[in-house]
């Protein structure tokens, strides 16, 4: 999720800019995130949840949507925020740029949100942070992309780790305690995909590791069989496999029965999911990767956690807590700024809460930097196999 967006692209980026930007011109202020805004002329304070609910990433977004309404759910029932209730508004980017750019504009111009939470996706959040940057409306996001960090969009703030944190820590660690020498890395054909895969270069430079293949594939792929022959091929001393749980079961099955017996790990957590030993099985027991987050951990903040999700029905699941953190960050913003454009972002600037995800404070681009631990799949669970340091 680090190139560019296509050309098309960002030229629906600049007219829905445009069309934001004409709009306050006739509407009223509703349209902003400065003054009084429909959000805030009832009883309700109005959030945008920017996610990929349809399509191969369509369980991220559930998961996401899961955080945040639990999230919304204990706060509005011990008051909401300054008297005001917290209320959701869902919509479907299908993990597009163009898609995400519409959506985010609805949410703005129609439903007048004060904040957005998402998107999942680098590309898309990309795009769709050149409308509700202009918009001066407070963007929460999930993207892993560095290009994140270079928007100059002071609404912007990301409450994952990034690649450039994630990286360093799970290539050291592979050299260090499972002295690797040789890599082939497989990786997903996004900006995501390319840019870890470029940090992990990086670092393998540093380390004295060689990278001896380099194999791609599209989301929504199926048959890996290809790339797994060519890596087979070169006997590496493990796998590093960016990508999203549901093909990274397939290509650990895929693996394993042409044979390939060798350490498959990733970079960071995107397949920090049940789903991913549920459609794996046995193929994905030992994978390695690095996480912001342990689902085990015996923390007052993860209890309460576990108990609403237990008590709602809905499943523990890392990109769940992730949201529900940025919706209690982001709450937390809005009481102290009053749901105010300016203070709100200036309160989430200087925030410093302790969160299930662990303390969330933001640097100077809006970035997060808790340091990762390293988990591996064990028996049918993830078990913290290094702590962050």
């Amino acid at each position: 999720m680090g190139q560019s967006v296509n050309v098309f692209v960002k030229k629906t980026v600049l007219f829905m800019i445009l069309a934001v930007l004409l709009a306050g011109c006739s509407a009223t202020k509703s349209s902003s995130g400065n003054g009084s805004s429909k959000s805030e002329s009832g009883d309700s304070i109005k959030v945008g949840l920017q996610a990929p609910m349809t399509g191969d990433n369509a369980q991220y977004g559930q998961d996401m949507k899961n955080g945040v309404e639990l999230a919304f759910k204990k706060i509005n029932s011990e008051g909401g925020i300054n008297g005001k209730k917290l209320k959701l508004i869902v919509g479907d980017d299908k993990a597009t740029p163009t898609e995400a750019v519409a959506v985010v504009n609805k949410m703005i111009m129609n439903d007048g949100v004060k904040a957005i939470i998402g998107g999942y996706n680098s590309s898309p959040t990309l795009a769709a942070q050149d409308v509700s940057g202009p918009a001066q409306v407070l963007h929460l996001n999930m993207g892993a992309s560095p290009d994140l960090s270079k928007t100059g969009n002071k609404y912007l703030f990301r409450v994952i780790l990034t690649g450039s944190v994630y990286v360093p820590a799970v290539m050291k660690y592979m050299s260090e305690e499972k002295k690797v020498k040789k890599i082939a890395a497989l990786f997903e054909n996004t900006d995501y995909g390319i840019t870890m895969y470029e940090a992990a270069k990086t670092s393998a430079k540093d380390l004295g590791l060689e990278f001896a293949a380099t194999e791609k594939y599209n989301p929504g792929d199926k048959n890996f069989s290809a790339q797994l022959s060519k890596i087979k091929a070169l006997n590496p001393d493990a796998v590093m496999v960016v990508g999203l749980y549901n093909e990274v079961a397939l290509i650990e099955q895929q693996a394993k029965q042409a044979g390939l017996k060798v350490q498959f790990f990733s970079p960071d957590d995107s397949m920090y999911s049940k789903q991913l030993i549920t459609l794996g099985g046995e193929a994905v027991e030992n994978h390695i990767f690095a996480s912001m987050i342990d689902l085990n951990a015996d923390t007052e903040e993860m209890k309460e956690f576990k108990k609403l999700a237990e008590e709602n029905n809905i499943p523990a699941q890392a990109n769940s807590a992730i949201a529900y953190d940025a919706a209690m960050a982001l709450a937390k913003a809005l009481e102290e700024g009053k749901a105010d454009a300016e203070k709100s972002r200036d309160a989430l600037a200087n925030i410093d809460y302790k969160g299930i995800t662990g303390p969330i404070r933001f640097d100077k681009n809006g970035d997060r930097a808790n340091t990762p631990m390293i988990m591996q799949v064990q028996k049918g669970d993830f078990v913290v196999i290094k702590q962050s340091e």
